[in-house]
């Protein structure tokens, strides 16, 4: 596979042709935050937190949907990335109903060591309150909408690698919620194979087992990528 030469934080690398810049900065031992990315799954650049700056372009960039290109100058760590990052890392916090201290996945959130990631000390905008409801149809699992981040990593495994197409987003802005069928409770879906994919997948609390209580969730959002190898494997 032809090289190509770029410069990411004053380092340079020869690398691989048609990669994004998140793959190559994971490659090379750069750590750039993520949310939405999930190795396995389709790049949608929606948390806006893999922020880079590159030479020659006026505004920042995602990372993960980005792909690299010969002479690219990429900064990851920059002041201004840094407070853009702060700033979605409190929105996510203001827009839904997110208390640590009785969630499932306290400690083990994705979302919660954002926070400590970027310093998040304390938020700056108020609050939304929305009231967002708890779907318990399911036989074994709970949706809990308040604790959702819009990632859309559940839809994206559900649909491609599950292939069940259980999961969608409904509505814009503020309203917009992760939908089972159409809108129906989950316990009530015609296309959920129960497979867990999308628990493993969720980086929060808003997808877990009704087995555990709080700080019990336990989940392997690599085994996504993990079944995907195998699957090639046996092609």
């Amino acid at each position: 596979m032809p090289k190509i030469s770029v410069t990411i934080d004053d380092k340079k690398l020869d690398v691989d042709v048609g990669k994004t810049i998140l793959e190559i900065c994971k490659e090379s031992g750069i750590e750039i935050l993520t949310m939405c990315h999930l190795k396995g799954l389709t790049d949608v650049g929606a948390c806006r937190l893999c922020l880079v700056e590159i030479e020659g372009i006026n505004k920042l960039l995602s990372a993960c949907t980005t792909k690299i290109a010969a002479n690219m100058i990429i900064r990851t760590k920059t002041e201004k990335i840094k407070r853009y990052q702060r700033i979605t890392s409190e929105l996510f916090f203001a827009e839904r109903n997110h208390v640590c201290s009785v969630c499932v996945a306290n400690g083990k959130c994705d979302l919660q060591k954002l926070g400590y990631k970027t310093e998040m000390d304390h938020i700056r905008y108020p609050y939304l309150f929305p009231e967002c409801n708890v779907d318990t149809s399911h036989p074994w699992y709970v949706l809990d909408h308040n604790r959702c981040i819009m990632c859309t990593r559940c839809v994206r495994a559900c649909g491609e690698v599950e292939g069940a197409h259980n999961w969608n987003v409904m509505n814009r802005g503020y309203q917009v919620r992760v939908i089972s069928d159409f809108d129906t409770p989950w316990g009530e879906s015609v296309t959920c194979t129960s497979c867990g994919k999308c628990v493993h997948a969720c980086p929060t609390g808003a997808i877990w087992p009704k087995a555990i209580v709080q700080g019990q969730l336990e989940k392997k959002p690599e085994i996504i990528a993990e079944l995907i190898e195998k699957r090639k494997m046996n092609l």
